[in-house]
């Protein structure tokens, strides 16, 4: 890497100076007691020739005696707070000089022992002070210099940083970077006062902005550590390297860039989550996911889910072979969210059944990683019980052996909850503001007055980094990440021939990593752990294509229930506040604008609201607040959701070429359609617990076929599901509660969710319950 000059050589260079004006300074000190002795012998031969002669010489030498009377008596009093010594000798000097000054104007310089007093007398009193001034430095500079660069370059500059009776020692010398030990007058300055004074300490060096870098020292409060190195070399971009440590365990810290002192990034992300910020042009995409995710997927018992619906393909796509899951959609990436909310659970008690607390290499789960590239969209687009969920991820995921990385552009409350920021370590690249700075860096690193915000577009990709692993001399040090080309092509090319170099698919991984991997490309033949090609487990009982048309019918049997718990809570909304607005339900349920005028025209069609007025999107509620019936309203409308849109989702998309008009004759509806139209059970429902007896018979007599596995569409579930009165949202929850209790086990291939019957135990415990009531 090329730099501009090597930070020994900045001290070196700074310290070179310095010894310079240094010695210059120590000869001047010495020449000034010789000037004054030679104007004094000037001045003496002038004050003869103009007042030795009688009779003004009578005047003259009253005058000089007054005058070195005068003078001696000043000197003694104005050097009170010299020692003794000092004082003794600034006096007796005086009163020598000006004693021989009034001798010299009455008989002149001829007179031998005049003459003889100037040489002898004046030039012992101008080496004693030379002797002093000698002795005086000799004692300062030993202080701090002792042949130490760094120390000798502090101690000109500590009295302007105010850091008066602060000594430095140099500890470490290398080509990019001197290190020191700072040792602070106790009782007076502490490292804090050191690290805000870091910018005077350079101006004082006469070092470039950002080159000195003081760090807290853990064990004693009046130590610091000091750190110069060079900035400039990290303002060029810098070639990745390649990974750190193929194959090895994700334990192993992962290399992610240089430091401005020219050591490696090495950051351990296990245990703790991590939130990359920056602005649009910093790097933090490239320099951040492409970074760390990169080393992540080199690693054997790592596995990496990305969520990115804001920018699809443009910055995950090219690491899409190495990752296990990639979701570009809020489908996806809410199905996502809720397997692995319902799978972390899991994963602790096997750690716990297993004789572990924690997460450790060789313990026999994969280490989970779930990236968000712009987590506040993702937020936004979401309900609020997924919002939730995703919270309780990251509050329980590192138990179960996880970390989270969320990256986004501003960190503050509009756009995260206060919850998920405050569980991150922070990773913060360039920003445009100074009052962003302090959603994106750490506690400690605004106290050391890091300053992301004056990289603007100069310098994408520097960065500062403060987590778990990083050390105390470097958490406020800017780093530069690699790049991985000259430009986006050549970095595209590079990151997926990297991701092709270590594929998700070839990776051994725990059955809870293989529930939830869709990994891209074929599975190798005999590959354990991955399941079929496309990296999904399969549904048991399906068969080896999934169940073909049926799984598009679960799949829309599944968005049905969906919807209509959807719309049971937006009629709850609107009768409550008696407001119907798309705005309104977006902010409260915190889903897409089109899903909210999806759900306006579904309660329109169901009389809870009329049409928006002309020019507007409010519409008015027909239901009172206080109507008794409204919660039997929403209670039906949670069974049995919208026919209408149901019909939507059970159509394929049409033809964009295909065009009718109002003449046209209209089709009649295809067996599904009609079915789907169709308003499942009879006019009366059987009561809850009846309803669910039902189920439970079902479940018990479909166990002795010895075909355990169905799905929600089963035909004969459906039929006992018919004969309850309920719609299909209620089987939904039911089979989701007997997951949930154990009675039942999940799986999903594709759209398909299958469900397999493995412990009736819990059914036979609620009949003994029920005969003792």
């Amino acid at each position: 890497m090329a730099r501009n000059a090597t930070s020994l050589q900045l001290v070196q260079d700074a310290t070179m100076e310095r010894l310079a004006a240094a010695t210059l300074s120590k000869v001047g000190v010495l020449v000034p007691p010789w000037v004054i002795l030679g104007a004094e012998a000037a001045a003496g031969a002038i004050s003869h020739a103009m007042w030795g002669q009688a009779p003004a010489v009578t005047w003259a030498a009253v005058g000089c005696t007054l005058g070195s009377t005068a003078l001696t008596a000043l000197t003694w009093a104005i050097t009170h707070q010299r020692r003794l010594i000092g004082r003794l000798h600034a006096t007796a000097t005086t009163a020598a000089a000006s004693a021989w000054f009034t001798t010299a104007t009455i008989t002149g310089l001829h007179p031998p022992v005049v003459s003889g007093a100037l040489f002898f007398g004046g030039a012992t009193l101008a080496l004693s002070w030379n002797i002093r001034t000698v002795i005086r430095h000799t004692n300062g500079d030993s202080e701090h210099e002792g042949g130490d660069p760094l120390g000798s370059l502090f101690a000109r500059a500590r009295e302007q940083a105010g850091l008066k009776g602060t000594k430095v020692r140099a500890t470490e010398v290398t080509e990019h970077k001197v290190k020191g030990q700072m040792q602070l007058p106790p009782g007076e300055k502490t490292a804090d006062d050191a690290i805000k004074a870091a910018d005077r300490i350079e101006s004082g060096m006469q070092l470039p902005p950002g080159s000195v870098i003081v760090a807290r020292d853990d064990d004693r409060a009046d130590r610091a550590h000091i750190t110069v190195s060079d900035p400039r070399a990290i303002r060029q971009p810098i070639a990745w390297p390649g990974p750190s440590h193929p194959g090895g365990s994700i334990d192993k810290p992962l290399r992610i860039g240089l430091y401005q002192d020219g050591d490696d990034v090495e950051y351990r992300f296990v245990g703790h989550h991590l939130q990359i910020m920056g602005r649009t042009g910093s790097g933090k995409s490239i320099g951040g996911a492409w970074n760390i995710i990169g080393e992540i997927i080199t690693r054997r018992d790592a596995a990496v889910f990305s969520i990115d619906i804001s920018k699809d393909d443009q910055t995950m796509g090219p690491l899409r072979e190495g990752l296990h899951r990639f979701e570009t959609g809020k489908a996806g990436a809410v199905e996502l969210i809720r397997a692995m909310h319902e799978a972390i659970p899991q994963r602790t008690k096997w750690l716990a059944d297993h004789g572990y607390s924690d997460w450790e290499p060789g313990c026999g789960l994969t280490y989970w990683y779930l990236h968000i590239e712009e987590i506040a969209k993702l937020v936004n687009e979401i309900g609020g019980e997924d919002e939730e969920r995703l919270g309780e991820i990251l509050k329980e995921m590192r138990s179960a052996g996880g970390s989270v990385i969320l990256s986004l552009q501003r960190a503050d409350y509009t756009q995260i909850p206060t919850l998920f920021r405050s569980q991150m370590a922070k990773m913060c690249f360039g920003l445009s503001d100074p009052d962003d700075v302090k959603y994106g860096v750490s506690a400690r690193q605004r106290k050391a007055d890091v300053v992301p915000h004056e990289w603007e577009d100069h310098y994408p990709g520097m960065a500062y980094l403060d987590a778990r692993s990083i050390r105390a001399t470097h958490y406020a040090m800017p780093l530069r990440t690699y790049t991985w080309g000259r430009n986006s092509g050549e970095a595209r090319a590079a990151m997926v021939a990297h991701a092709a170099a270590h594929p998700a698919r070839s990776k051994q991984v725990d059955d809870f990593t293989a529930a939830l991997a869709r990994p891209t490309g074929p599975a190798p033949a005999g590959q354990g752990g991955q399941g079929p090609a496309d990296g999904a487990i399969p549904a048991p009982g399906l068969g080896p294509a999934g169940g073909g048309g049926h799984e598009v019918r679960d799949e829309r049997e599944e968005f049905a229930a969906d919807f209509a718990e959807l719309l049971a809570d937006a009629a709850q909304l609107v009768i409550a506040t008696q407001h119907a607005s798309p705005a309104m339900l977006q902010r409260k349920l915190r889903i897409a604008w089109t899903d909210c005028l999806r759900l306006l025209e579904a309660l329109q069609r169901k009389d809870i609201i009329g049409p928006p007025a002309p020019g507007g999107d409010a519409r008015p509620v027909l239901v009172a607040a206080d109507d008794r019936n409204a919660a039997r309203l929403i209670e039906h409308l949670r069974t049995t959701g919208d026919v209408v849109t149901a019909a939507l989702a059970a159509s394929d998309d049409p033809d964009p070429a295909l065009s009718a008009g109002p003449d046209d004759a209209v089709p009649q509806p295809t067996p599904e359609q009609a079915d789907a139209l169709r308003v499942d059970g009879p006019m009366v429902k059987l009561d809850p617990a009846q309803a669910r007896q039902l189920v439970y018979a079902w479940l018990r007599h479909r166990h002795q076929t010895g075909n355990p596995t169905f799905t929600a569409t089963d035909d004969e579930l459906t039929a006992v599901r018919h004969q309850t009165g309920n719609g299909r949202g209620w089987i939904y929850k039911v089979l989701s509660d007997l997951t949930d209790r154990g009675v039942l086990t999940a799986t999903k291939s594709g759209a398909t969710r299958a469900y397999t019957i493995t412990d009736l135990s819990p059914l036979d415990h609620d009949d003994a319950e029920r005969t003792a009531a």
